[in-house]
């Protein structure tokens, strides 16, 4: 009895809070900004200063040379500032935004609707999302999230647009795909928000194959890419290569048989392909071809039209000196939350400091978290789970840069509340460390993701 007993007494306990916050006047929100500036509208000061380049004027064989003199992951640093730069002069100031208002019961159908009307300039203006029947009011927030969903979503099982690749949630366009009607109109879109994304600097959720970024690059594929695909295939062609598979009598031939919704059929590599025996003097252009098979020629229709959306929404010629794994810091983040780095960066206000008991509670309840907690209160307060390539120095608010602040506020029968057009998290002093833990995680996790004016 007594675990029952315990547990009601909790419902009643939070039924009375939100009784009493129901009653309570809201938190008073910042004011709404004047300007709405997408990220890549203002540059951050002092940015990439010290070492100035001019990538569009850089040589592939100075590119490499460059790379080498200051390490790779400084120079990605300067690279990075370039775009910054190259992408404001794109964002001129007093640019109306667009608006789109979507349904978040119907997110991929409403939004690839309201996404397939802006053309030309317009796909080039800042976007300003509204949720239909939400109050939530958008000053960066919203976008940010909507990209969030948008990039989780297009990625659903249920629109067999890609599959999932092992536990790291790596995805690669699914070649069943071509069954689902309007198929490439989708990928043109899914292009198109990718692009859109990087263009004005926000971030997306889902991590494409490495291939698919290749290919958004125009880069060259290769079979060493298969890898990142599928492993153990990819071991099996590497196999040939060291192996005489003359000797080894395989019977293969340039075909190959692939499963598509439980129906096998055989596909030539090559014009007659399945009549051509593969031995030791060929092999080596079976692999090649069955490397491409999975990773280009099989979904190159789906490749092609999310490659137009991207460069749709994205100038092409910006990303000619980026690799495929910077294109994906770019358009992802950086792949862990660092607590120590998302400390550092943080700023107090109303009363509170880094010394204040509530914030050292705090901070001790986010280092016993695990990554997805973590990533669920960055989410709530940011309205995305993702950090920048920058780190927390480089979270980005409705007028320009905006730290992650925590503010102090004084009634501590409410549950934290978030603004996320600031970054704030409204966190009022609770009376034990106890009681911080179980309503910031009731907060965040109770919340759901809906907006509205607090």
């Amino acid at each position: 009895g007594g675990g029952v007993g315990g547990a009601h007494d909790r419902h009643v306990a939070q039924a009375r809070r939100l009784e009493a916050q129901a009653r309570l006047p809201a938190v008073a929100p910042s004011p709404p900004a004047q300007h709405y500036f997408v990220p890549r509208a203002v540059q951050f000061p002092g940015k990439g200063d010290d070492q100035v380049i001019e990538l569009a004027e850089i040589s592939v064989e100075e590119d490499h040379e460059l790379q080498k003199k200051h390490g790779r992951e400084n120079y990605f640093k300067m690279k990075l500032s370039w775009l910054d730069r190259e992408l404001v002069k794109l964002h001129p100031p007093g640019v109306r935004a667009v608006k789109l208002e979507v349904d978040r019961n119907d997110l991929f159908h409403d939004s690839f609707r309201a996404f397939s009307k802006l053309s030309g300039e317009r796909l080039r203006q800042p976007l300003q999302v509204k949720f239909k029947k939400e109050e939530g009011r958008d000053d960066g927030g919203l976008t940010r999230h909507w990209f969030m969903l948008i990039s989780r979503e297009v990625v659903n099982p249920e629109y067999a647009m890609f599959v999932s690749l092992g536990k790291d949630h790596t995805y690669h366009i699914n070649s069943a795909s071509k069954h689902q009607p309007h198929h490439l109109e989708y990928f043109r879109f899914i292009g198109r928000v990718w692009g859109k994304a990087a263009f004005d600097g926000f971030l997306v959720e889902s991590h494409l194959t490495s291939s698919v970024y290749k290919y958004l690059l125009g880069i060259q594929v290769n079979d060493e890419d298969l890898q990142h695909v599928d492993g153990a295939y990819h071991n099996s062609l590497q196999w040939m290569l060291s192996n005489d598979v003359d000797s080894a009598k395989l019977d293969m031939t340039f075909a190959v048989d692939e499963d598509e919704m439980g129906c096998i059929t055989t596909v030539d590599l090559k014009e007659g392909g399945s009549q051509i025996a593969v031995t030791n003097d060929n092999k080596g252009e079976y692999v090649r071809l069955a490397s491409m098979r999975r990773l280009v020629t099989g979904i190159q229709p789906q490749l092609e039209a999310m490659r137009e959306g991207f460069q749709e929404a994205f100038p092409k010629d910006l990303l000619e000196k980026f690799t495929e794994s910077e294109l994906e810091l770019v358009l992802c983040g950086l792949p862990c939350i660092d607590v120590k780095d998302w400390r550092r960066y943080t700023e107090y206000r109303a009363g509170y400091s880094d010394k204040e008991e509530t914030i050292l509670w705090f901070w001790e309840i986010v280092e016993a978290w695990d990554e997805a907690m973590r990533a669920r209160l960055l989410q709530f307060v940011t309205g995305t789970s993702k950090v920048p390539t920058g780190g927390f120095a480089e979270l980005y608010g409705a007028t320009g840069p905006k730290r992650f602040q925590i503010i102090r506020v004084f009634d501590v029968t409410r549950l934290p509340q978030a603004n996320t057009c600031f970054n704030e998290l409204l966190l009022p002093p609770y009376h034990s460390k106890e009681t911080l833990a179980e309503n910031l995680a009731m907060a965040i996790l109770d919340g759901g993701d809906h907006f509205n004016l607090r």
